[in-house]
């Protein structure tokens, strides 16, 4: 039924957003997040002022995490275009995210350094998305190589990442089930 509706409907507002991971030396990978927003229509800003179609904001973030825990090292942002030249003050907050552990809390911690009136709410989202990202970029880059199977539970060192982080990862759901057999396999 939607899909008919937007099928005549001119596109109004996008936001793309795009991420990516590249291993880097030891178990460190870069992590790659794109934010663009883009405006299809003449819009009136509070003032009154005709806004033109055209990109409203693109921000571009690259994060070098090291593991053991899940850390950021690293971050360099570049505000490529954004509504007000004002906006790039807000990159001042980006420093105090080195160090900023990737676990449960993620997202909180980076709105407590960058979030509401202390940043720019645009960055803040992109970086929060990018905490799944760093989850997964890592864990397929160490899982790029074949590792044996874990004598225990308590050997997997992702497992807070991955128990209960959606139904198929609960105690009793599919994942941890083969987890548990492949562990008594691999024990008998």
């Amino acid at each position: 039924m939607l899909d008919e509706i937007i099928k005549t409907k001119p596109r109004i507002h996008s936001r793309d957003i795009s991420l990516a991971t590249w291993p880097h030396e030891g178990s460190r990978i870069i992590v790659h997040g794109v934010l663009k927003d883009m405006r299809y229509v003449n819009v009136f800003d509070i003032t009154g002022k005709i806004l033109k179609p055209g990109v409203i904001h693109h921000m571009d973030v690259k994060m070098m995490i090291r593991s053991d825990p899940l850390t950021i090292e690293k971050i360099q942002v570049q505000m490529i275009h954004v509504p007000m030249g004002e906006c790039r003050t807000t990159l001042d907050t980006v420093s105090q995210l080195t160090g900023v552990e990737i676990r449960s809390g993620f997202s909180g911690k980076v709105r407590s350094i960058m979030g509401g009136k202390k940043g720019c709410t645009h960055l803040c989202h992109l970086i929060i998305v990018m905490g799944q990202e760093i989850v997964h970029g890592w864990l397929t880059s160490k899982r790029s190589r074949k590792l044996p199977v874990p004598e225990s539970l308590d050997d997997i060192s992702e497992k807070n990442f991955l128990i209960d982080s959606c139904r198929m990862w609960t105690e009793k759901g599919p994942k941890m089930k083969s987890l548990e057999k492949a562990i008594k396999n691999r024990q008998a």
